[in-house]
C-alpha cells in the first residue's frame, strides 16, 4: 500500500513541479503594456534609493511593432503622468507607444541627481562621483525594458525631453557612448553643458571624462534641438548665474548657443555632425505644445 502511495506521489510531483517552474518564470518576465493609459514599476537600483521606478504609459490601439516608441522625460515638477497625458492625442493619431519614466524627488533628489546625471555630488564640486553611480544608464535601462516587454524588433525608439528633462538628456548624449535611441529630441533646456574643455562641469567638460571619441559619437547621433521661439522669459526658475548667462539670457538664446558650439566643435574636429535645430513658432516654455509639435516630426 505504501509503495502504491509513493508511486502516486512521484507522478503528482512530476506533473506539478514543471508547472510551478513555468509559473515562476512567467512571474519574473516583464508584462506587456496594455492598450490605453497605464503604469508599472521597473526595477532600478541606481539613485538615492534602490526603490523601483514608476513608469507611466499610453499605448495607442493601433500600435504594433514597427510603429514608434516615444520615451518622454519630464521637467522640474517630476510630473511624468501629466507629460504622458499630454501625448495621448498624438499617440492615438499616429499610433505611438508612449513611455514616461518618473524621476521622483525621493529617488533622484535635486538638480544634481536629475539634471546633472549625478556626475558630481553637488554643483561647484570638482570631485566626480564614481561612474557606477551616474544615472545615464537608467535611460538605457528604460529602453531595454520596454523593448523586452513588447518584444520589439522594428520600432524606432525616440527620446523626447523637455526643460529639466532636456538638461538630463543632452548630458546623456555627451556622456553615454552606448545609446540605442533612434532619435533624440531636446526641447527648451534651461542651460547646457557646452563641449568646451576650458570650462568646468556642469557648464563645460574641463574636469569630466568626455573623450574626443565620445564627442564624435555624440555629434553623429540623430539629435534635434527644439526651441520655442517665445521661450524668452527670465522666469523665477531660470538659472541666472554668470556662467549660465554667458550662454544667453533666456532659453531660446541658450539653445542657439549650445547648437552653435556643438556644430563648431564638430567642424574643428573634422567629424560628422547629424544634429539639427528647429524653432517652434508661437510656443514658449510649454511641454505639451512642444510635444505636440515634436510628434509631427516622427
Amino acid at each position: 500500500m505504501f509503495k502504491i502511495f509513493k508511486i502516486i506521489l512521484f507522478v503528482l510531483l512530476s506533473f506539478l513541479l514543471p508547472l510551478q517552474l513555468i509559473q515562476a518564470k512567467s512571474t519574473d518576465s516583464p508584462s506587456a503594456i496594455s492598450v490605453g493609459a497605464g503604469s508599472y514599476l521597473m526595477t532600478e537600483t541606481r539613485g538615492a534609493t534602490a526603490e523601483p521606478m514608476h513608469i507611466f504609459t499610453y499605448r495607442a490601439s493601433s500600435w504594433q511593432d514597427g510603429k514608434p516608441v516615444i520615451i518622454v522625460f519630464h521637467g522640474l515638477q517630476r510630473n511624468a503622468d501629466a507629460y504622458r497625458d499630454g501625448w495621448i492625442k498624438a499617440a492615438e493619431e499616429k499610433g505611438f507607444l508612449v513611455i514616461c519614466p518618473e524621476f521622483s524627488e525621493e529617488k533622484f533628489p535635486g538638480v544634481s541627481y536629475y539634471n546633472l546625471g549625478y556626475v558630481v555630488n553637488q554643483e561647484g564640486d570638482e570631485m566626480l562621483n564614481p561612474e557606477s553611480t551616474w544615472i545615464f544608464p537608467v535611460i538605457d535601462n528604460v529602453m531595454a525594458d520596454v523593448r523586452a516587454r513588447m518584444q520589439i524588433q522594428k520600432s524606432p525608439v525616440i527620446l523626447f525631453a523637455h526643460s529639466a528633462g532636456a538638461q538630463l538628456i543632452h548630458r546623456y548624449v555627451l556622456f553615454d557612448q552606448n545609446s540605442t535611441a533612434d532619435k533624440i529630441v531636446i526641447a527648451n533646456a534651461g542651460w547646457y553643458t557646452m563641449p568646451d574643455r576650458s570650462i568646468l562641469f556642469p557648464y563645460g567638460i574641463k574636469n569630466v571624462p568626455v573623450s574626443d571619441k565620445q564627442l564624435k559619437n555624440a555629434f553623429a547621433k540623430p539629435v534635434i534641438i527644439l526651441l520655442g521661439d517665445k521661450d524668452t522669459q527670465r522666469s523665477k526658475v531660470l538659472r541666472k548665474t554668470p556662467e549660465a548667462d554667458a550662454q544667453g539670457l533666456n532659453r531660446l538664446e541658450r539653445g542657439h548657443a549650445f547648437y552653435e558650439k556643438t556644430q563648431e566643435t564638430a567642424k574643428q574636429m573634422g567629424v560628422p555632425f547629424n544634429w539639427k535645430l528647429q524653432e517652434v513658432p508661437g510656443v514658449g516654455h510649454d511641454g505639451d505644445a512642444m510635444g505636440a509639435y515634436a510628434a509631427t516630426l516622427f
